[in-house]
């Protein structure tokens, strides 16, 4: 009876040993991929990051021409100031000679360029950022050339195309 009990108890001792290798292995899996896990938030905060910085060189960027565009538009206002006055002090015959010495269009060539104008098809004009870098790269435009023709950063309109609809 002891022998049977002891068989008993042996092979219950086995089945467990089994049972605690395999958990033993599970959790040694779990682990594998929790450090994966981790590994990738870590790769993801440096894209993030790296896209933070870039849009903020972008953005700095953006000010220095918005800056440099404000000082190029003040000094034009001022030309065109002095312009002004330069016209209004002319006579009026001066005026009335540069109105007559225009070449008129005969109305035949207007209506007739207005009839052919008339019979193209409309082409929808994009309003939106979006519309436009779609528009540009379905004319063939690679990322860099849409970014330069709209001024806007590279990254911007890599995410508009990768996420359109």
């Amino acid at each position: 009876m002891t022998t049977i009990i002891l068989t008993v108890l042996f092979l219950l001792q086995i089945i467990s040993f089994y049972f605690i290798a395999l958990l033993n292995m599970k959790i040694s899996k779990y682990k594998g991929m929790e450090d994966k896990q981790e590994q990738m938030i870590k790769e993801i905060e440096n894209s993030f990051s790296a896209y933070i910085a870039e849009i903020k060189d972008e953005n700095d960027r953006l000010l220095h021409e918005l800056k440099e565009q404000n000082n190029y538009s003040s000094e034009k206002k001022e030309v065109i100031s002095i312009a002004k006055k330069e016209i209004s002090s002319a006579s009026n015959e001066e005026s009335q000679s540069l109105i007559i010495s225009r070449p008129l269009v005969s109305k035949q060539k207007a209506a007739s360029s207005y009839v052919q104008s008339s019979n193209l098809p409309e082409k929808e004009i994009p309003i939106t950022l979006k519309e436009k870098v779609l528009y540009y790269s379905e004319e063939g435009k690679n990322p860099t050339e849409i970014a330069k023709l709209l001024q806007i950063g590279k990254t911007e309109v890599e995410l508009f195309l990768k996420f359109q609809d």
